[in-house]
């Protein structure tokens, strides 16, 4: 079964009411079994115009654990905070479960 991922990509235009959500977070993607593995503005261009923006990828072990984390009571508890402290988006990305390996050969 493909892994799942939470995607976000935001802009942080409050940054003091953002904190109530970022420190909240963590405790509720650990509970339902993600993983984060990318959280920060740090995005060097190797080809192209990077805005500068907060991007976090959390794994799950699948895409219907991101619905069921995203859909939680915790979650929804705390995403307006997001919602009023940032623009941007937030998606569900879908794994594969055939990665290529760059000698061109599937792994």
């Amino acid at each position: 079964m493909p892994k799942g991922y939470f995607f976000v990509e935001i802009e942080i235009t409050d940054p003091a009411a953002y904190e109530a959500y970022r420190t909240s977070v963590p405790g509720i993607i650990a509970a339902h079994g993600g993983r984060i593995l990318v959280r920060g503005e740090d995005a060097q261009p190797l080809d192209g115009v990077i805005p500068q923006r907060r991007r976090v990828i959390v794994e799950f072990d699948s895409p219907e654990a991101v619905k069921n984390f995203y859909h939680s009571d915790a979650y929804q508890a705390v995403q307006p905070i997001r919602l009023k402290a940032s623009k941007g988006f937030v998606c569900l990305l879908t794994g594969t479960e055939q990665i290529l390996h760059l000698s061109g050969h599937l792994l």
